[in-house]
């Protein structure tokens, strides 16, 4: 069975051409291409230079549909002319069972499959649940998407659906239920990329004068840990004093709070570079001895003894932890009360504490590869995609200032 390409349509001499690749059963690379009967029109281009100015794209859309068409009945006419028989377990059963193999072996955790649940609800009473796996087909694919998107579901809710089931469909493949799989000629949908809303400069004045180190109560501190660290929600309600050292001034994250059905639990952080150490100085010193300060205190009215365990913004009374819920909503209440505004013109959430250290220390000249570390992300490019604003911001800035010395006489 052949593995097809996604494909994709260039202009010709007159209509708009359809080109596909696959890779047969002893991988050799193949080529073809259709005239898809569609006018294309010249691109205008700059008299002198012969560089296009303006891309004429009428006609693509339909050469791309008559590209998807053609790329279907291929796939069709092959899995017809094949003699392997495949899955006749309808896609819905398949993706419950690949859920329960999954969390019974702890490949997943419990709240990746609590999601994988949600994902599957959207594809309960389609026509695609009752389809065997082995029949399952591009075009249906699309057809249930859309009806995702009829449905109101936003782009990133359906992208995630898709991921799942993609995920699906390649278990099916590598375990022979299926000749091939029909996501992989299926485009997932665009992730919209939500707008970073950190506070800027004037916005962490205006935070820092509300925020007093006088009382470092549970809220307050978890606000500097934030704004100083980068740290996430979850890492900070997980954080023990046990974690700190506080003679060397370093923070080891080895745990966050994770949300599962009914509530949180504790994991380990969200991937294997989320575990990391991070380094802080001496005003978050300061910050971090007035809340031991306080615990100690409450501790020693209620003749306790000092416990290391305890949660940095937990309970000194009977050591429980701050749930990353009701911190987000005193933060979001906080917020609301004093005015702050993030550069999205609204009230930050908590999270938006992290991407204010994230673009406060880019802005400070802090390299890519230091910030990446410091915020868990697992390399560099992550960084670099989420905060391209502030990276643009900082080249500018850093050029400015090399224009001065460059020109300097």
């Amino acid at each position: 069975m052949n593995n097809y390409s996604l494909g994709y349509v260039r202009k010709g001499r007159r209509n708009w051409r359809a080109i596909l690749s696959w890779q047969d059963g002893e991988g050799n690379q193949h080529k073809a291409s259709a005239d898809t009967g569609i006018r294309c029109y010249p691109d205008t281009k700059d008299p002198g230079t012969g560089k296009v100015t303006r891309r004429d794209t009428r006609g693509k859309g339909a050469a791309e549909d008559f590209l998807k068409g053609w790329r279907d009945r291929r796939v069709r006419e092959e899995e017809r002319a094949s003699e392997v028989i495949g899955s006749t377990t309808t896609l819905y059963s398949y993706a419950e069972d690949v859920i329960k193999e999954k969390a019974a072996r702890q490949a997943i955790t419990p709240t990746t499959a609590e999601g994988y649940r949600g994902c599957l609800r959207h594809l309960l009473g389609t026509e695609l649940a009752s389809t065997p796996v082995r029949d399952v087909t591009p075009a249906q694919i699309r057809d249930w998407e859309q009806t995702l998107f009829d449905d109101r579901l936003s782009p990133l809710t359906v992208s995630h659906i898709h991921v799942f089931a993609k995920m699906v469909l390649t278990v099916a493949r590598r375990s022979g239920d299926v000749v091939s799989n029909p996501f992989d000629l299926v485009q997932a949908p665009k992730r919209p990329r939500k707008p970073i809303n950190s506070l800027d400069a004037a916005g962490v004045r205006k935070l820092n004068g509300l925020v007093t180190d006088d009382d470092m109560g549970p809220l307050f501190m978890a606000v500097r840990l934030a704004l100083m660290t980068g740290m996430r929600e979850g890492e900070i309600c997980a954080l023990r004093w046990q974690d700190i050292d506080r003679e060397s001034r370093q923070i080891r994250v080895t745990h966050g709070l994770k949300k599962v059905s009914g509530g949180f639990m504790m994991g380990t952080p969200k991937s294997k570079s989320s575990t990391r150490t991070i380094p802080y100085g001496n005003a978050l010193a300061d910050i971090l001895g007035a809340r031991l300060r306080t615990m100690h205190e409450e501790r020693e009215v209620l003749e306790l003894d000092w416990d290391e365990g305890l949660y940095v913004i937990g309970s000194a009374q009977t050591g429980a932890w701050k749930s990353p819920a009701v911190l987000g909503r005193q933060w979001w209440m906080f917020a609301r009360t004093f005015g702050l505004v993030g550069t999205q013109g609204v009230p930050p959430r908590f999270h938006d504490l992290r991407h204010t250290f994230a673009t406060m220390a880019i802005a400070s000249g802090v390299d890519v590869k230091t910030v990446s570390d410091l915020l868990g992300h697992a390399n560099a490019s992550m960084t670099l995609d989420v905060y391209a604003d502030a990276l643009a911001d900082s080249k500018r800035a850093g050029m400015e200032i090399m224009d001065g010395v460059l020109s300097a006489v």
